[in-house]
């Protein structure tokens, strides 16, 4: 097991394209061990995994694998024993592994360079955004007409406006999303290797039919309102805190949404009968239109697309209980 995760670190290493997906099937013996063999054999693997890192990769290396597989794996089993159901224990394993990475984040320097490399990964998009600028400067200079300089200043706003924001999103929704993989992975990996490791698990409920607590719209309402009204706060900390907090909310309840609308998009597949191959290509253009599925998703909060039709009692009492939103 600790071989299986030594090998999916070094691959990761090896292609970066590849890095989050290989990073989740490495931390996958971690959830397999803790549920088929109980806590002592994960001691003893987190131990050999930790000591065999540290020894090829490095003090830091090892002293990372602790927020990215050991605790949410952990979390997950614990949450899976407990009793609660797949999507509330991944729900609760999502926020937790979030939560204590970003403490351990905020810490990091303390542990020298290796922890202070973490947060190069800002300094690195502000550079690329940088170099990306430079070059839309020399095409500008390369070609002086007015539609071209109007059009490349378009654009220039546009890409500094993306680096922008996505430097906002470092560390917080970058460390949402990977556990958001890496915990998805881990308990559909565990769900199909189950019957080898000898423990059952909980079916996740088929994707057509996901919903979320329409108690996240506060989450996405308040992201919009602290990043685009960010300028109202008067100290310039206040006004910049106000924008990542926002940004962040904002980002984080896009995804959620964007999985609601996706989740939609597939429960309309299953009404109308769409063909696989068809399935694959408006998937694909899905993802194209991803903000019409974010839209999607929240509407779907409150027209309940999926909810059954509601069928008068009798014919006498139709008239005197329907009202318009019972079409809803």
């Amino acid at each position: 097991m600790a071989g299986w995760t030594l090998a999916g670190f070094f691959l990761a290493g090896q292609l970066p394209v590849f890095a989050a997906l290989l990073l989740a099937v490495a931390g996958l013996p971690a959830l397999l061990v803790v549920l088929a063999w109980g806590g002592s054999w994960f001691v003893l693997y987190g131990a050999l995994t930790l000591g065999f890192t540290s020894l090829f990769g490095g003090f830091w290396s090892a002293l990372l694998l602790i927020p990215m597989v050991f605790f949410p794996a952990g979390l997950l089993s614990w949450s899976i024993k407990a009793g609660f159901p797949p999507m509330k224990a991944l729900a609760i394993s999502l926020v937790a592994a979030s939560l204590f990475s970003l403490t351990f984040w905020s810490i990091s320097p303390v542990f020298g360079d290796g922890g202070a490399r973490l947060w190069a990964m800002k300094s690195h998009l502000q550079k690329v955004g940088g170099m990306i600028d430079n070059q839309i400067r020399e095409a500008r200079k390369a070609d002086a007409t007015a539609s071209a300089s109007s059009n490349l200043d378009l654009l220039q706003d546009q890409i500094r406006a993306w680096f922008d924001f996505m430097i906002l999103l470092v560390p917080t929704t970058l460390i949402f999303s990977w556990h958001l993989i890496s915990l998805a992975i881990f308990y559909l990996g565990a769900l199909v290797l189950s019957p080898r490791f000898g423990f059952s698990l909980s079916p996740l409920p088929k994707f057509s039919t996901w919903r979320f607590d329409w108690n996240l719209i506060w989450l996405f309402l308040g992201g919009w309102l602290l990043y685009f009204g960010s300028e109202i706060f008067e100290p310039i900390g206040l006004r910049e805190a106000a924008k990542i907090v926002g940004a962040n909310c904002l980002a984080i309840s896009n995804i959620l949404y964007f999985i609601l609308g996706f989740s939609l998009l597939f429960f309309f597949f299953d009404v109308y009968q769409i063909t696989p191959p068809n399935r694959i290509g408006l998937s694909v253009i899905a993802v194209l239109f991803s903000k019409l599925l974010v839209w999607l998703g929240i509407i779907d909060i409150w027209l309940e697309f999926r909810a059954p039709k509601k069928q008068s009692k009798n014919k006498d009492e139709s008239d005197e209980d329907s009202s318009f939103f019972d079409n809803f």
